[in-house]
């Protein structure tokens, strides 16, 4: 696409090439403002994956059971005939 900034500036002079390059400046700025938003999309799934995962480890550690059962602490059993 070179050939816009020959052709604009072999028609108009340096008022054509000025043309021609605030065209890709256009299109630069069109490209920016679309890679920005596809960063953006996909930081947002991004926030939304680590906040499904650390909802699911809160929730797997507050609703885990202990994996023994737990025992009386000591000294408190009764022994048999005192």
């Amino acid at each position: 696409m070179l050939w816009i900034g020959a052709i604009f500036g072999a028609l108009f002079g340096w008022i054509g090439i000025l043309v021609a390059a605030l065209f890709w400046v256009t299109l630069a700025i069109f490209k920016l403002i679309g890679v920005i938003i596809v960063f953006g999309f996909q930081f947002l799934l991004w926030i939304g994956a680590f906040l499904a995962k650390f909802t699911m480890v809160v929730a797997g550690r507050l609703t885990r059971q202990s994996p023994s059962p737990t025992s009386p602490p000591r000294g408190t059993r009764k022994r048999n005939g005192k």
